[in-house]
C-alpha cells in the first residue's frame, strides 16, 4: 500500500518556522550617526511608530531647538524619509516638514522643505517653500539603511510643546518622493512633545475627507484580512486535519467526509469574498505583489480541490489511487500557501500585535492537534498491521 504524502504536522511546524520573528528594538542613545558629523544632542527617545528615534537639545535662551530624526528607510533602494512641526493643527495637513531623499541627478542625499498642504504626493522641484518657523540650519546623512535628518530651528511661538509628525515612503519611477502608505504605522506617527521636558502624549489627528477615504481603504483591507484568516488560514487546515486521522476509525465514516466537505465549501466561498476585495483593493492601488501572487495562485488551486468532489472516482476503481495523490498533494500545497500568505497580509496590515500573536496561537493549536492524532492514528496503524502479519 502506497504511503500518504508527508504528514500535517511537518507541514505545519515548517510554516511555525517561517514565520517572521520581530526585530530587536535598539536603544536610541545607540543609534550612531555618520562618524566625524559632530553632532551629539542633549536627550534622545525612541518612537515606536516606523522604529524612529528623535534626538534633541533645547536652548532655553533663544527658544532654539537642535533637532535631528532617524528614521530607517522604506526599502533598500528607491526611499525618503521626513519629519515635521505641525504649529496649527494635529496630523499631516499644514505641517512644516524636512524630507530627505536621494537626488536622482547626483545620487547626493538632499534635503527639501515644504509646507504640506494635500495629500498629493510633494513636488521636489517646486519645493522651495519657507516654512512658518526660522530653520537656521539643516542636512541629512544616510548610513546604515537609515536617514538621519538634522536641523536648528526656532521653537514656533517660543513653545517647547509642538506637535511633530515624521514619515517615510518610496520613490517613483523617476526617483522623486511617492505617497506614503496609508496603514499601519504611517497613520500613527505622531505626537505632541515637549522639548524641553522630552514629556510626549499620542494625538489623533481630525478627522478630514483625506483621512476619511484612508478609513474606507483600511476597513476594507481589515475586512479582507479577518475574512481571509477565518478561510484560507482557519477552515481549509481543519478541514484537511479533519480527513487526515477521522477517516482511520471506520466508525466515524461518512461522518469525517461530510465534515470534510463542509469545512473546505465554506472556507472556499468565504475566502472568495476576501479574495475578490482582495482584487478591488489592489486596483486602487494597494498592490503588494508577493501577497497578491500567492492569492492568484491559491484561488484556481482552491477551486480545483472543491470540484474534485464532482469526479471522485469509487474506491474500488485502480485511477482512485492517482486521484488521491492529486487531491493531496494539491490540498497540502493550498494549506502551506493559505497559512503563509495569512502571515503575509499581517505583515502588510500591521495590527496590533495581539492579532498576530492570536493567529499564531491558532496555527499552534492546530499543530498540537496534528501531532496529536497523527502519533495516535500511527499506533492504531501499527496495531492493526502488527495483527494482520500475526
Amino acid at each position: 500500500m502506497a504511503r500518504r504524502p508527508c504528514s500535517l504536522l511537518f507541514l505545519l511546524a515548517v510554516l511555525i518556522a517561517t514565520t517572521p520573528l520581530a526585530a530587536a528594538q535598539t536603544s536610541c542613545a545607540h543609534r550612531a550617526f555618520t562618524a566625524g558629523s559632530g553632532r551629539v544632542y542633549a536627550a534622545c527617545s525612541d518612537l515606536e511608530e516606523l522604529n524612529a528615534s528623535v534626538h534633541w537639545t533645547h536652548h532655553a535662551g533663544n527658544g532654539t531647538a537642535d533637532i535631528a530624526f532617524r528614521l530607517p528607510a522604506a526599502h533598500a533602494a528607491g526611499s525618503w524619509a521626513a519629519w515635521a512641526i505641525n504649529p496649527s493643527a494635529v496630523g499631516m495637513i499644514g505641517a512644516n516638514a524636512l524630507l530627505a531623499y536621494h537626488d536622482p541627478s547626483t545620487g547626493a542625499v538632499s534635503v527639501v522643505t515644504a509646507v504640506i498642504d494635500s495629500y498629493a504626493p510633494l513636488v521636489v522641484a517646486d519645493s522651495t517653500t519657507n516654512l512658518t518657523f526660522a530653520v537656521y540650519s539643516r542636512g541629512a546623512e544616510y548610513a546604515g539603511g537609515a536617514y538621519a535628518i538634522h536641523a536648528t530651528i526656532q521653537l514656533p511661538g517660543n513653545s517647547t510643546r509642538q506637535n511633530i509628525v515624521w514619515q517615510v515612503g518610496s520613490t517613483s519611477s523617476n526617483g522623486l518622493p511617492d505617497t506614503h502608505q496609508t496603514y499601519g504605522d504611517n497613520v500613527m506617527s505622531s505626537r505632541s512633545w515637549d522639548f524641553s521636558s522630552g514629556n510626549a502624549t499620542v494625538v489623533v489627528p481630525k478627522s478630514t475627507e483625506g483621512d476619511n477615504a484612508y478609513e474606507a481603504i483600511l476597513r476594507r483591507k481589515n475586512i479582507h484580512g479577518v475574512l481571509n484568516a477565518l478561510s484560507w488560514g482557519a477552515l481549509f487546515p481543519l478541514g484537511v486535519i479533519l480527513a487526515r486521522y477521522m477517516r482511520v476509525f471506520p466508525s466515524l465514516d461518512p461522518a469525517w467526509f461530510y465534515l470534510h466537505v463542509a469545512c473546505q465549501c465554506s472556507g472556499y466561498v468565504i475566502g472568495a469574498v476576501g479574495w475578490g476585495l482582495g482584487l478591488t483593493l489592489g486596483n486602487k492601488g494597494a498592490l503588494y505583489s508577493y501577497h497578491r501572487n500567492i492569492g492568484i495562485a491559491l484561488f484556481p488551486l482552491a477551486t480545483l480541490q472543491v470540484f474534485a468532489l464532482l469526479i471522485r472516482p469509487k474506491k474500488t476503481v485502480k485511477v482512485r489511487f492517482y486521484w488521491n495523490l492529486y487531491h493531496w498533494s494539491v490540498g497540502y500545497t493550498v494549506v502551506i500557501l493559505s497559512v503563509l500568505n495569512v502571515f503575509k497580509g499581517i505583515d502588510i496590515l500591521q495590527p496590533d500585535q495581539k492579532y498576530k500573536h492570536g493567529y499564531v496561537g491558532v496555527v499552534l493549536v492546530l499543530a498540537m492537534v496534528a501531532f496529536v492524532l497523527e502519533v495516535f492514528t500511527l499506533t492504531v496503524r501499527f496495531k492493526k498491521g502488527g495483527k494482520g502479519s500475526g
